[in-house]
């Protein structure tokens, strides 16, 4: 069996197209979308031609990978607005943890460098991490992002320290992995996930602490 119904429903939602949208653009029905990514049906040759054409992929890699949040990040389609290629110094290397590893986050503590990169326009002399959201990262209760956006924590340090305050912000240790909102008191931050968790800030473990810098996702 082919990877294309696990493909196309990944790209689907990685371009936050709903299936009626994505069956709209190849002439397609809501249903024959739902067919495909439920594996019910596949796709005839001329509708995976058109799918691989319309978004850049390779068609072997639509049919048989599986394929990746950052493949499908770098591929050039249609969705892609036209502006100028930024230079290579303006672009930052940031790991990236993608959907399916959040349920281990924790594992990768130690391998950020093995990690997929992503590039992104990011002007900071500071390390960044990046994180694909879903559900099942613990959230506070305010915290509201659309699904499939791609988050930028930048790593925390001495000179940021007073700029935690009510900031979001990613707790990645061996043990720990939520994201929370800092507060302050005195001379003591902590990290706060909700009234019965939260993680005190220790310079000596200020690797694990990250702040939110941004956010990318499709209108």
């Amino acid at each position: 069996m082919s990877n294309v119904g696990n493909n196309i429903k990944k790209l689907r939602k990685v371009k936050g197209l709903s299936q009626q949208a994505f069956g709209d653009v190849f002439n397609l029905t809501r249903g024959n979308i739902s067919s495909y990514e439920e594996m019910r049906a596949e796709p005839k040759i001329e509708i995976v031609l058109k799918i691989a054409n319309y978004f850049g992929i390779p068609v072997q890699h639509l049919i048989e990978k599986n394929l990746s949040v950052n493949e499908i990040l770098n591929f050039n389609d249609y969705f892609q607005p036209d502006i100028p290629t930024l230079g290579a110094k303006r672009l930052s290397q940031v790991p990236l943890l993608e959907r399916d590893m959040l349920l281990d986050a924790c594992t990768y503590v130690s391998k950020l460098n093995e990690l997929p990169m992503i590039e992104f326009p990011l002007q900071s002399r500071n390390h960044f991490i990046a994180m694909e959201y879903t559900d099942v990262i613990p959230v506070p209760s305010d915290f509201v992002v659309t699904p499939q956006s791609i988050l930028f924590f930048e790593e925390v340090d001495i000179e940021s320290l007073h700029t935690l305050e009510d900031a979001f912000g990613l707790c990645l240790s061996a043990d720990e992995f939520f994201i929370g909102k800092y507060t302050m008191a005195e001379r003591e931050i902590s990290l706060v996930l909700n009234a019965w968790k939260k993680v005190d800030f220790v310079l000596a473990e200020k690797g694990n602490f990250w702040k939110l810098y941004g956010k990318f996702e499709r209108i």
